[in-house]
């Protein structure tokens, strides 16, 4: 007969608690090594301002440019005016040879003057009928002839003077005095450069983002220090086949004429503002998946992963419409070796500024 050895109760409870505490692991500990918390920075999310802007290239334009060309062919008779000349709207520019058409205007004027002074004394012939209707209705129709005729001289005269269309400079002068300039051909350049335009190409994806009005700020790489502040004033209708954008016009005062046409300038045009935005480093976010952003906020000594919608960019800062708070502590450090509830050890917390 076998003996029973018999334990116990207590004992036997207790030496059950000493087994199934032993098998038991932390919930930190991974075959038998514990998990070392990832040493991250942290800053905290606060509101700031967001500048939604695109900066595009622009170019210099005068704000009024013509080449002045004769109607009229001639020879080159006297330049009124010198290359870089200041000039008012209807100044005297260039004279061409003029004799022959000056001789015909002399000569229509004349015979003006003489159908009018026949129908004057006429006149009263007629109001004592001692012509007929006809006869003094073809007196008239004369008259009025030679009043034709003498306009038409006194223009093609006065085309042989070529005058500025406006207040500007005479940017250049190409033929010499002597040669002829042919119907048509360049002879003078007067520019209007007291203000100017700059001409910038928008992208086609931000074409419907940039209205008359917008606020611009333009900078000069030839003139470093200056900023110069306006508004789109023109926005064009039709998007360049060639490049894919859409041309706008800012207006600006350039009263010391220290823009020239043709200078390359950078465009920055402010598409809106926002107070109290969330932005974040374009470097603390991550893309998985090909269409998901995220990045990682420290809560209760563990790595929480945060989804993110986006919205505009200020250089390299991302607007996030969706995902943080104001107060969240993000992590802008030591992010790459994180997943979702990784253990965490604060080496640095900054309070981000707004």
């Amino acid at each position: 007969m076998k003996s029973v050895i018999r334990i116990p109760t207590p004992i036997l409870i207790l030496l059950m608690g000493i087994f199934l505490s032993s098998c038991k692991k932390p919930a930190n500990e991974s075959n038998g090594q514990k998990i070392q918390p990832v040493n991250v920075r942290l800053e905290i999310v606060k509101p700031a301002r967001l500048v939604d802007a695109i900066q595009v290239a622009g170019t210099v334009k005068a704000y009024e440019d013509v080449n002045l060309s004769p109607e009229e062919g001639g020879v080159v008779k006297e330049w009124k005016v010198k290359k870089g000349q200041r000039v008012k709207k209807g100044d005297l520019v260039v004279v061409l040879k003029d004799e022959v058409i000056r001789a015909s205007y002399e000569a229509a004027q004349a015979q003006y003057n003489m159908a009018e002074l026949n129908l004057a004394k006429q006149r009263e012939v007629f109001d004592q009928q001692g012509i007929s209707e006809l006869q003094y209705r073809n007196l008239e129709y004369t008259r009025d002839a030679a009043k034709a005729n003498l306009e038409l001289m006194k223009a093609r005269w006065e085309r042989t003077q070529l005058r500025s269309p406006f207040d500007g400079t005479v940017d250049n002068t190409m033929p010499n005095e002597g040669e002829l300039a042919a119907p048509g051909m360049p002879i003078a350049r007067i520019v209007n450069i007291s203000v100017i335009k700059i001409q910038a190409e928008v992208p086609e994806l931000y074409s419907g983002t940039v209205p008359v009005g917008t606020q611009a700020v333009i900078t000069f790489d030839a003139l470093p220090g200056d900023t110069l502040r306006g508004k789109v004033s023109f926005v064009g209708s039709t998007v360049s086949a060639a490049n894919r954008t859409l041309m706008v016009e800012i207006i600006l005062p350039n009263p010391y004429r220290k823009l020239k046409p043709e200078m390359v300038a950078k465009v920055k045009l402010m598409r809106k503002s926002k107070a109290n935005a969330i932005l974040v480093s374009e470097n603390v976010i991550q893309l998985v998946d090909r269409d998901r952003t995220i990045v990682y906020v420290e809560k209760g000594g563990v790595a929480e992963e945060r989804r993110l919608k986006l919205g505009a960019r200020q250089g390299n800062m991302v607007e996030v419409l969706e995902g943080l708070n104001p107060g969240d502590h993000l992590i802008v450090g030591g992010y790459q070796k994180l997943a979702n509830a990784t253990p965490v050890f604060v080496t640095q917390e900054m309070e981000k500024r707004p």
